[in-house]
């Protein structure tokens, strides 16, 4: 099922809102281009957190892929706004104290500096925000591998938007059945055909085919982006409404298992061909 923007997001009261937020995106999600020019990328992807954690009040959300903290400021936006009380547990496997690459753009035009979410956050961010969001560092095969055992709560909505190849998205979707609540909803940002980007490749072959056709929509976020294989691709984003989603419909504990065992081995064979071509870059320059 697909649906415009222009329908899953209620443009006409919410249009003083959508401004901030893209105020709020000019700060947490701008982009540089390699020719150097600024853009705001997928923007919109904030008014739809927005709108759907009104619509479905969790208790509390899981988002898998912090970055510069635009969508968990949004959704705890979301929940302050309608006087809910939630958190938003959002994991990265960057600490919020590290400098990164930040563009930026506080009203003077945007710039690129060394900045750190904690400080971007003290800066820009009010407390009531900030006291929703908990930041996990670390890499989501870690961080869900001790979830329970570090006595955190069952999620009522999840945000998967963390590594985006096949592998990782399986697996943070695998790990976030394991913590979800029943009725929980997934959203997956970057449903799309670009190459090495695996939602789609889940979606399409493992996960909607067991569903209703209502349970699964497609999201168009007007976003079009051409990358460096110079392939126009659009970048939507797909969400599994819960309610309409059986417990312990997709894998088995076993398939699970599996899995993830597989999922170890692929972890350990790319971070060993990476050293490799660290080794052999290295060697080229001595």
């Amino acid at each position: 099922m697909e649906s415009s923007l222009v329908e899953q997001i209620p443009s006409s009261n919410q249009a003083n809102r959508w401004g901030q937020l893209r105020d709020l995106a000019k700060l947490t999600a701008l982009k540089q281009a390699p020719d150097g020019a600024f853009h705001l990328g997928h923007w919109w992807r904030g008014p739809v957190l927005y709108s759907l954690v009104q619509q479905y009040k969790p208790r509390n959300v899981l988002e898998f892929g912090t970055g510069r903290g635009y969508g968990a400021a949004c959704m705890a936006q979301a929940l302050f706004d309608a006087g809910l009380e939630g958190t938003i547990w959002t994991i990265d496997i960057l600490p919020p104290e590290y400098p990164q690459e930040w563009p930026f753009d506080e009203g003077k035009g945007p710039e690129l500096k060394q900045l750190a979410l904690r400080d971007v956050w003290a800066r820009h961010l009010p407390p009531v925000l900030t006291q929703k969001i908990r930041c996990l560092t670390g890499d989501s095969k870690s961080i869900m591998k001790q979830w329970h055992r570090s006595g955190l709560p069952k999620i009522d909505f999840c945000f998967i938007d963390g590594g985006h190849d096949y592998w990782t998205v399986k697996h943070d979707f695998i790990a976030s059945l394991r913590v979800a609540n029943a009725g929980c909803s997934f959203l997956f940002d970057d449903y799309t055909e670009r190459r090495g980007y695996g939602v789609k490749r889940l979606i399409d072959r493992e996960v909607a085919p067991k569903l209703p056709r209502e349970a699964v929509e497609v999201i168009d976020t007007l976003s079009r982006d051409k990358t460096v294989y110079g392939e126009d691709v659009e970048h939507g984003m797909l969400l599994l409404h819960g309610e309409y989603i059986p417990p312990g419909l997709f894998y088995s504990r076993s398939a699970a298992r599996r899995f993830q065992r597989q999922y170890w081995l692929h972890t350990q064979t790319r971070r060993l061909v990476s050293r490799v071509r660290a080794l052999a870059s290295v060697l080229r320059y001595l």
